[in-house]
């Protein structure tokens, strides 16, 4: 056999080996992603929402200047911020909404449906989530991740670990509110 024709059956051969590799289809939910906002720590971003960690007065000016409309506080009572985080929202024009969670293990099924409604109301947007950590914001997330973006659990956990949940009681709290809300919304 000729050269060429040689290397016609190599390049065909070739040709019909390789496939190039499939793209990874992309999940329904939106896109989760790292974000900055100011000296604030473990902060994510999808859409309108933000989570995170550590809140400043300044933070709460700069989420003016970002247009957010309101600010959930998720800490628990050793995670006070250091200033009035109510009266600078108040200063700001910024709806403030202070959950007053009790401790990791005292959370109640009212804390998940009152985050939930938030999360939800578009009118709240572009909304803040705040604690002393991130790791109460990012919880709450995978539950609404879970409940109205149709992510598996499991995914919304390692998620929420990734982007700051303590694991222990949160974790299991975040188990039982997804199935507990998936029954009631199913019913």
């Amino acid at each position: 056999m000729r050269p060429l024709a040689w290397i016609i059956v190599l390049v065909t051969a070739s040709c019909a080996l390789f496939r190039p590799p499939t793209a990874t289809p992309t999940p329904p939910w939106p896109v989760l992603e790292a974000s900055n906002f100011g000296a604030m720590h473990n902060v994510s971003k999808c859409g309108e929402v933000w989570f995170g960690g550590g809140v400043t007065a300044e933070d709460v000016e700069l989420a003016q200047r970002r247009g957010v409309k309101s600010i959930v506080d998720l800490s628990f009572p050793d995670e006070d911020p250091g200033f009035d985080l109510g009266r600078e929202c108040s200063d700001k024009k910024i709806t403030y909404y202070n959950f007053q969670l009790p401790s990791p293990d005292g959370l109640t099924d009212k804390n998940a449906e009152d985050a939930l409604y938030l999360f939800r109301d578009t009118e709240q947007h572009p909304l803040l989530v705040v604690c002393g950590s991130g790791s109460n914001g990012a919880m709450f997330f995978a539950l609404w991740r879970v409940l109205d973006h149709q992510m598996p659990l499991d995914e919304a956990r390692e998620e929420a670990l990734r982007v700051g949940m303590q694991p222990g009681p949160l974790a299991t709290y975040l188990k039982e509110q997804a199935e507990r809300l998936s029954e009631k919304e199913e019913g």
